[in-house]
């Protein structure tokens, strides 16, 4: 109880802090994410939550981020990625082709699991990506199941139902989760000895759908032994608790953090993160005010206010300005000098094309806000030649750098970490010679797959055991100058080899060839490894010695043949000298 109680009143603190947050949060759920509006009211099933909305041009936009930010990054699934040879490794072993296969291995393995419908990454993705950008802040959890099939599940966070707190390096390592559940989901998922004798009790009456409101710490766990076995000693804890009741419903750990929170952009100074939604939010203010007030002039002009002369009568005071309607007027007095008309438009509205011309200088504003411009410029307007081209598309990708940068760094590399380290612990990504799951494998008539030792040997020590390489457009825009570099390299050395054939010395073609493989994108499969190939060049060495060896017995014995030919035709010379004699 001490400790739920410990844990509720710090979160009450982290929400006091969250709260200047939520006024903003919801007006950018009113005029950008329109279905999560549920930030200082509550919002009923199925109600209409876009009726403040006359511009859609923010909601498409953040949308259209979000799949173009999601493409840049994670093309291709967890394909996308691939598991490598860390440098340490390479200098100790070698790239030898034990270690290449089973890192191709991983790689298939892992992107096997992730890849899984239900794993549920993609649908994560997507809600990530889209709190990202109109609330500048969301998560994914990596989860650990005990599912042979599904091992692993992600789960999105968002801004709504998260406070967070940083750890001394500006990283968050503190993340608390609200959740709701119905007291039957409450039991099938913690289990009815868990829950409090007033959750009991309201279960045995069969109130099944009444709502438990769950707390789900998760943090660093400072008073632990560093050195002791179990989930009470795991790095970080986890912990359920039945708000209302200060009840712990299950406090387990995890070895790495679960949950990867994601700041767009932040504030120096500030926890939680900044949005492109923001930065647009005096745009689209203005924009829906311009769209509203051309809606209503619009409407004005095709249906306008009337005047109505007094010395004019219809039959009860009523006129009919529906299509193809007539109203009799009953005229019994003077209609003016003017012949004035006894029902005419009381005013007509002005131009309208300065609205329309400011109302599309804003849309183009607001979508340039979601890096519309950059990440999905379709503009065939203008001709250019192929380099002109890409020149324009490496300026438009280098400027995205940075936000590319911090979505790995902080999303994408931890979360292909844990799964990691997952999958590891099961006995998914192998098993060590000699080990405890080696030996259930074999029981189990289950032929294993073996870590190499130089592998397992680090895992031992705790050292780097793998390296993360990404296969995205967005990579590759962001290693493109030393792709052009090599490429330039090359061309140069091959230039002057024609006058000095020696400069080529200068140059790794070994490495190049890897690394240019690397910059592309190309499958790991593509290289073989360092130890394959010097068996081709050994082989090819055998062979060329071989030949040589061959072509200088053919010559020793033409040689040989020649000379003895020209002895005896000297001797046969000889011979003749003496007959003639």
């Amino acid at each position: 109880m001490k400790k739920a109680r410990m844990i509720l009143d710090r979160h009450k603190e982290m929400k006091t802090e969250k709260q200047p947050w939520l006024n903003l949060y919801q007006l950018l759920g009113e005029y950008i994410m329109t279905r999560k509006q549920h930030f200082t009211s509550n919002v009923n099933p199925g109600e209409m939550q876009n009726d403040k909305i006359f511009d859609d041009t923010a909601p498409n936009a953040v949308h259209l981020m979000a799949a173009s930010l999601i493409g840049a990054l994670w093309p291709n699934g967890p394909k996308t990625f691939q598991i490598s040879m860390p440098f340490g490794l390479e200098r100790e072993v070698g790239d030898t082709e034990e270690c290449k296969q089973y890192y191709q291995f991983v790689t298939k393995r892992m992107a096997e699991f992730m890849d899984n419908p239900k794993a549920g990454l993609v649908t994560s993705l997507e809600e990530y990506m889209l709190d990202q950008g109109a609330f500048g802040i969301s998560g994914i959890g990596t989860f650990e199941q005990d599912d042979p099939e599904v091992p692993v599940i992600y789960k999105a966070v968002d801004a709504k139902n998260v406070t967070i707190d940083e750890g001394p390096n500006g990283f968050v390592d503190t993340v608390y989760i609200e959740k709701e559940f119905t007291l039957r989901q409450a039991v099938v998922e913690y289990g009815y000895d868990a829950l409090s004798k007033a959750r009991q009790e309201a279960y045995e009456k069969g109130d099944f759908k009444c709502k438990v409101k769950v707390l789900h710490a998760i943090q660093p766990r400072i008073e632990r032994d560093p050195f002791g076995f179990g989930n009470a000693d795991m790095p970080y804890a986890s912990i359920h608790i039945d708000v209302e009741n200060e009840k712990i419903l299950r406090e387990s750990g995890y070895t790495e953090m679960p949950v990867n929170v994601t700041r767009f952009w932040k504030a120096m100074g500030e926890k939680y993160g900044r949005s492109p939604g923001m930065n647009a939010l005096p745009s689209i203010l203005e924009a829906n005010a311009i769209r509203e007030a051309t809606i209503l002039a619009v409407e004005k002009n095709l249906d306008p206010p009337l005047i109505v002369l007094d010395d004019g009568s219809l039959g009860g005071g009523t006129i009919n300005t529906s299509a193809g309607a007539i109203n009799v007027f009953s005229v019994s007095g003077r209609l003016g000098s003017m012949g004035a008309k006894p029902v005419e438009p009381m005013l007509i509205v002005g131009e309208l094309q300065s609205s329309y011309a400011r109302l599309t200088e804003l849309m183009e504003i607001i979508k340039n806000h979601f890096f519309q411009d950059r990440l999905m410029d379709l503009n065939n307007e203008t001709r250019m030649t192929l380099g002109e081209a890409n020149i324009r598309n490496n300026l438009r990708g280098q400027t995205l750098n940075t936000i590319y940068t911090r979505q790995i760094t902080e999303l994408f590399v931890p979360m292909i970490e844990r799964t990691f380290n997952i999958l590891l612990r099961k006995g998914f990504l192998g098993v060590i010679k000699g080990s405890v799951e080696e030996m259930m494998l074999l029981d189990e008539g289950i032929i294993p797959i073996y870590i190499p030792d130089a592998i397992a040997d680090r895992m031992l020590k705790g050292q780097e055991v793998y390296k993360i390489t990404f296969v995205s457009p967005a990579i590759r825009i962001m290693q493109t100058e030393e792709l052009t570099g090599i490429q330039q390299t090359l061309q140069t050395a091959v230039e002057v080899a024609g006058v000095k054939p020696e400069i080529l010395d200068n140059i790794d073609m070994d490495y190049i060839i890897k690394r240019v493989a690397e910059l592309t994108g190309a499958p790991r499969e593509t290289i073989v490894s360092a130890e394959v190939v010097q068996k081709f060049r050994k082989a090819r060495a055998e062979q060329q010695q071989a030949m040589m060896e061959a072509e200088a017995q053919r010559q020793g014995s033409e040689t040989a043949r020649n000379m003895g030919q020209a002895v005896q035709h000297v001797s046969q010379a000889q011979g003749g000298q003496k007959g003639a004699a």
